[in-house]
């Protein structure tokens, strides 16, 4: 449910008015909507729950939703996507914020060594499947010096100067050019083709380092953090983390091993790797997927020095913005407008979402490929036109989980309700039973929706006030050069 700004109507005002008639009742909602931070779409439960000291068998608190005035309790949907709930998805972004910067300068139990070891930041980027309208900072889209036509008999030029919000932005100059199939399947491909990546980023390391690829792993270990971004043609770019550790984690990185030789093994090793598409509609194989011509490295100043953002190299850029920038995409979803954020059950589901027709194409590609006996996941993940990995994933030894910070945050929340945090030697017995996601009336979900802005906002004026105290050492790389913004203008 999105967030809702207009005034209420009238079936809605006599929700709000019911419930403010009741003040236990509306303090009730005040507090169980701040705890699930206004989610748009709640989890009701009923239930009980008792935490027990196991050494004594004394029952430390308890807790029953009959307690409760609507004999409920309302638990956060804890979605990624902004589309479907920008509460849950903003807490997303800051847990990723917080994983992604462990990992580049400590913290949260990682030690702060690990800001001394090499890393850098790559942004590897899909090949084309067909020319597609770009924004070129002002440029003709695609300017030819005469008529030109493809096979089919469409323009293949376009003289147009497209802004950036332009809703043509992605979509085919030619759709019957564009290579839809292929597209598909380099998504479904992606995520072996970064494993076989990280592979093959070690096997260079090795060489670089005059040795083989044993003794390089007996030494150092590779560690990453990736998110995936849709472009708006519909195919899958990957931002990574990529740092170098010692084995031995009370050891130093080997001299011989810095941020450029990492940076040359990186590029190196997209260049040669590759991975076999299935067989695609006409029962032969496709070729291999490949990584596009546009690869983007950056080493990652950890460290933060005074003076040293601003005096670096256009090559450098800071945790902090590295952070940031994975934790804005990682709530990213298919299409801009969150149509594609749900599976489909046929494709005359797809016909109510209202996407694009290029968008609708891709859809419809993934789920006749899926009729294929070995491509049957594809429709499983149609609505993500054929991408089915993780959002954001991570080596087992780059940095904290997602389940660490949610523990950690859920064990201050106990400590700020009850002034004790929770013991090691307790545990929480509890018995509960879903009976309804959403909130219960439009006036509970209106003072939500009221809520929700209200937190939004806050969130906002406190990030800009962080924004004003850093302004004096702000980094000079907060935005990423234009060519990247729309690697389709590249590719195409």
């Amino acid at each position: 449910m999105p967030t809702v700004t207009r005034a209420p109507d009238e079936k809605t005002w006599h929700g709000v008015l019911a419930r403010a008639s009741d003040p236990a009742a509306l303090a009730n909602l005040q507090g169980q909507g701040e705890q699930c931070d206004w989610c748009a779409h709640p989890i009701r439960l009923i239930g009980n729950s008792v935490s027990v000291d196991t050494a004594t068998g004394v029952v430390l608190r308890s807790y029953s939703t009959n307690d409760e005035p609507d004999g409920v309790l309302l638990k956060a949907c804890g979605t990624r996507r902004a589309t479907r709930c920008p509460s849950c998805a903003a807490l997303y972004a800051s847990d990723a914020r917080m994983l992604v910067r462990s990992g580049l300068s400590g913290g949260k139990g990682v030690p702060e060594s690990v800001s001394t070891h090499p890393m850098v930041f790559a942004t590897f980027t899909a090949p084309s499947f067909g020319a597609v309208h770009s924004a070129r900072g002002g440029r003709a889209c695609h300017a030819s010096k005469g008529p030109r036509t493809c096979r089919h008999g469409t323009s293949t030029s376009c003289l147009l100067r497209h802004r950036d919000n332009d809703p043509v932005l992605g979509h085919p100059i030619c759709p019957d050019c564009y290579d839809y199939e292929q597209s598909v399947l380099w998504n479904a491909t992606c995520p072996e083709l970064w494993r076989r990546t990280t592979i093959y980023v070690r096997r260079e390391l090795a060489r670089l380092c005059d040795m083989n690829v044993k003794e390089l792993d007996q030494s150092v270990r590779l560690s990453f953090a990736k998110v995936a971004e849709f472009q708006r043609r519909g195919v899958v770019h990957l931002h990574a983390i990529l740092r170098v550790d010692p084995r031995d984690d009370d050891s130093d990185v080997p001299h011989f091993i810095d941020a450029q030789t990492l940076t040359s093994a990186i590029r190196t090793a997209a260049s040669k790797v590759s991975a076999p598409l299935p067989v695609g509609f006409s029962g032969t194989s496709l070729g291999s997927a490949r990584w596009g011509r546009q690869l983007d490295v950056r080493v990652i100043n950890a460290r933060e020095v005074d003076g040293d953002a601003s005096s670096s190299s256009e090559s450098r850029r800071s945790s902090r913005a590295v952070a940031n920038y994975v934790a804005k995409y990682a709530t990213k979803s298919t299409d801009d407008l969150g149509a594609l954020d749900r599976r489909l059950t046929s494709l005359d589901d797809l016909d109510a979402r209202n996407v694009s027709a290029h968008l609708a194409r891709l859809v419809t590609t993934a789920w006749r490929l899926g009729a294929l006996s070995h491509l049957t996941r594809l429709r499983t993940w149609a609505h993500s036109l054929g991408f089915g990995g993780h959002w954001l994933t991570k080596s087992r030894r780059y940095s904290v989980t997602f389940k660490f910070l949610r523990a950690e945050r859920q064990a201050w929340q106990v400590q700020r309700q009850h002034g004790t945090a929770p013991s090691e030697q307790s545990i929480n017995v509890g018995v509960w039973k879903w009976i309804g996601t959403g909130w219960r009336t439009l006036g509970d979900a209106w003072l939500a929706s009221q809520g929700q802005r209200e937190k939004m906002q806050s969130r906002t004026e406190a990030r800009e006030a962080r924004c004003i105290e850093r302004r004096s050492s702000a980094d000079p790389w907060d935005e990423r050069p234009r060519h990247f913004l729309d690697v389709e203008a590249v590719e195409s």
